[in-house]
C-alpha cells in the first residue's frame, strides 16, 4: 500500500534530457554561421564553448522579452548573433548593415527555421531515471507537472516515446507553471490520497530553482529536489535555496531513499 506521500514531478531537464536537444541545436546554429561568414574572412570557432556561451547569453536576453522560447520568432536568435559578429569584425559598417538587410536577414530565416526542427527532436530519458520513478511509485503518488508552451501534443510525445506514463498516477500539464499550477497539482495529489487538510509529505523534483521556491513558499513543509544532470540551461538560477541537488541519477535516487 502506498504511504500516501505527494510527488510532483517535472519532465524536461530533469527525466529527459532536453538540454541535449538545445545543445544539438545550437551547435548546429553555430556551424552554419561559421561556414558562412568565413566567406566575409570573420571566423568563428564553431566547437569552441566560448561560442555556444555567447549563443545562450542572446538566447537568455531574447526569451526575457519573448518569452520562453523563440518560435514565434525563429530567425531572431541568428540574426542577433550575426549582428554581434559584424560588429566585432573589420567590416566597414556600410557593407556590414547591407550584407545584414539582404543576405543576412534570408541566411538567419533558414538557420532559424532549422533551429525549430532541431528543438521540435524527441530528448530521450536520462539513463536509469525509470527505476527511480519506478520505485518511487511503488511508495508514493507519483504526479507529473509540465508546462507544454502552447503545445501540449508535443509534452505528451515526449512521455509516451520515452514510455514514462505508466510511472505517474496522473500527469498534469499546464501553459505557465506558477503558483496556482503547483498548488493545483499538489491539492489534486492530497485529495485523491484522502488526506486532510494542513502538512501532509509533499515533494517536489524539477531542475528550475525559481520554481521549488515558489512550492516551498506555498508549502514550507514541501521537500525540494533540485536536479542538474550535465549541462544547465540557460536560466542562470541559484540552487542555494533548494532543499537538495542532484546532479546524477543516482543521487537523486539516493535523496528519495531518505526523504
Amino acid at each position: 500500500m502506498k504511504s500516501g506521500n505527494v510527488v510532483i514531478w517535472d519532465l524536461d531537464s530533469t527525466l529527459i534530457d532536453t538540454n541535449a536537444v538545445f545543445e544539438n541545436a545550437q551547435k548546429n546554429v553555430i556551424n552554419r554561421l561559421s561556414n558562412e561568414l568565413n566567406k566575409l574572412s570573420i571566423g568563428i570557432e564553431p566547437d569552441s564553448e566560448k561560442e555556444i556561451d555567447n549563443l545562450r547569453a542572446v538566447d537568455y536576453e531574447g526569451i526575457k522579452i519573448r518569452g520562453h522560447t523563440g518560435y514565434d520568432y525563429p530567425h531572431q536568435l541568428p540574426l542577433s548573433l550575426l549582428y554581434m559578429y559584424l560588429r566585432r569584425s573589420n567590416q566597414k559598417d556600410e557593407y556590414a548593415a547591407a550584407w545584414l538587410a539582404n543576405a543576412g536577414f534570408k541566411l538567419a530565416e533558414e538557420i532559424g527555421k532549422e533551429y525549430i526542427e532541431n528543438l521540435d527532436k524527441v530528448p530521450i530519458k536520462f539513463k536509469g531515471i525509470e527505476k527511480v520513478l519506478e520505485d518511487s511509485a511503488k511508495k508514493n503518488y507519483n504526479l507529473l507537472l509540465t508546462e507544454y508552451f502552447g503545445n501540449e501534443e508535443k509534452q505528451y510525445k515526449k512521455i509516451n516515446d520515452n514510455g514514462l506514463g505508466t510511472y505517474f498516477d496522473k500527469i498534469m500539464t499546464t501553459e505557465k507553471k506558477d503558483k496556482l499550477a503547483i498548488m493545483s497539482a499538489a491539492e489534486y495529489g492530497r485529495l485523491e490520497n484522502g488526506i486532510s487538510n494542513g502538512g501532509f509529505k509533499l515533494i517536489f523534483i524539477d531542475d528550475r530553482s525559481k520554481y521549488l521556491e515558489i512550492a516551498k513558499d506555498a508549502y514550507p513543509f514541501c521537500t525540494t529536489i533540485n536536479v542538474l544532470f550535465g549541462k544547465k540551461e540557460i536560466f542562470r538560477e541559484s540552487s542555494d535555496n533548494v532543499g537538495y541537488t542532484a546532479r546524477t541519477v543516482s543521487e537523486l535516487s539516493n535523496i528519495l531513499k531518505k526523504v
